[in-house]
């Protein structure tokens, strides 16, 4: 019986010139809601694990008023859920070296590397086991001062674990110095070793960034800057805790701590994304709906004699019911299909051609087709659902009554 039936629907789907507007209607509606729900999903996922996986998310800039930076730290260090302070100016600090293989002109970011803000190795020392003059670099490294430009990074020149592990290099910075007026670069360098390597994609790193101790930052740093300075990264254990940190911070009364954390992103436009997609989102699954709503309605006033005369010819409530739910099914099954395909299509060229870059700012952009069939799900169980109680307030009249409506 259900077999006929939803031979029935077909046959009246295919004959009801309507569906196909119906159908490009909702295929467009299914696509806008698709696109809508990806973006959102794409910056929750970016937005959450970068302020759980990078350091700069939980990193408090502190100025110190009076006294020496010493005796800062000290204080800073007895804070609850402080890891650790150090000075900002050993943050981190450029060089150039010889790592120019393949056309890459060896351009390396060197950060300060702990066990508190550097991530793990995946391959040789930890951070932990590192001495001066010692480097942790990226599995996938790219030694190269234009990686901003991620549409032209080329991935044959990525250098790998045989390229790089226990390699010695030699790093070259330029140092101004003043000879009368005239102002003149000097040039230093010194050696390297890169001893170990780390999953830039978990910790969410710069493609050219290593990690080095802060005694040759310091090195390269104090060629630049004779001056004491007042900046302390303080680095707070979990993300949570920030506010409370901030606080107790500001309670010793010789510091002024940053609004922000190091790496920023502005809560308020989070939250300003987050409730515009939501509001899209509703708007979207509304318009379907609706738009289902008076379609039926209509549907089912126009075709009152035929479900009067189905009723007559012996048609109970229940089978008419599931032949005309099969028929929405038809459709909005349909336009999915539809939706699905071309916005599946779409992300791939895009993927290929232009999201596949963006991981190499951290920034990894990846379609749901679970996420996706869910949705559709939903809408179709609530359209769904409004058909049934439609067809089931109609069908509960006297069938002489139905048989009477125009």
């Amino acid at each position: 019986m259900i077999k006929d039936l939803v031979s029935n629907s077909f046959k009246l789907f295919k004959r009801n010139k309507k569906n196909k507007i119906l159908i490009t209607i909702f295929s467009l509606l299914f696509f806008l809601l698709f696109v809508d729900i990806i973006i959102m999903k794409n910056f929750m996922s970016y937005y959450n694990y970068a302020i759980n996986n990078n350091i700069g998310f939980r990193t408090l800039s502190v100025d110190y008023l009076t006294g020496n930076k010493d005796d800062a730290i000290k204080e800073l260090e007895q804070i609850e859920h402080v890891s650790e302070v150090y000075p900002n100016l050993y943050d981190g600090v450029s060089i150039d070296s010889d790592l120019t293989l393949n056309g890459l002109d060896g351009s390396i970011y060197l950060s300060y590397g702990s066990k508190n803000t550097a991530p793990q190795s995946i391959k040789g020392k930890n951070i932990d086991e590192l001495s001066p003059g010692e480097l942790i670099c990226p599995h996938e490294f790219y030694p190269d001062s234009n990686i901003s430009d991620i549409l032209h990074i080329d991935e044959s020149k990525f250098l790998y674990e045989k390229d790089i592990l226990n390699r010695e290099i030699t790093g070259t910075y330029y140092v101004p110095v003043t000879d009368g007026l005239e102002i003149k670069e000097e040039e230093y360098t010194k050696k390297f070793k890169i001893v170990g390597l780390y999953d830039g994609n978990v910790f969410r790193t710069g493609i050219n960034n290593c990690f080095a101790t802060m005694q040759d930052i310091m090195e390269i740093q104090k060629s630049y800057n004779s001056y004491e300075y007042v900046t302390l990264n303080v680095i707070v254990d979990k993300n949570k805790n920030i506010d409370t940190v901030s606080q107790d911070i500001k309670k010793l009364g010789n510091y002024e701590v940053g609004d922000n954390t190091v790496a920023y992103i502005d809560k308020m436009f989070v939250g300003n994304l987050f409730f515009i997609t939501i509001f899209f989102v509703v708007i979207i699954v509304y318009s379907i709906l609706l738009i289902l709503k008076n379609y039926i309605s209509k549907k089912i006033k126009n075709d009152s004699k035929i479900l009067g005369i189905l009723r007559s010819c012996g048609y109970t409530k229940k089978q008419i019911i599931i032949q005309e739910i099969f028929e929405n099914i038809f459709v909005l099954g349909i336009s999915f299909l539809i939706s699905s395909t071309l916005f599946s299509v779409l992300f791939l060229i895009l993927e290929k051609n232009l999201f596949y870059y963006f991981k190499y700012i951290n920034f990894f952009v990846s379609n749901n087709v679970l996420l996706l069939i869910s949705i559709f799900i939903v809408v179709l169980f609530i359209a769904e659902l409004i058909n049934y109680y439609l067809l089931n307030k109609k069908l509960s009249n006297q069938i002489c009554d139905i048989l009477r409506e125009k």
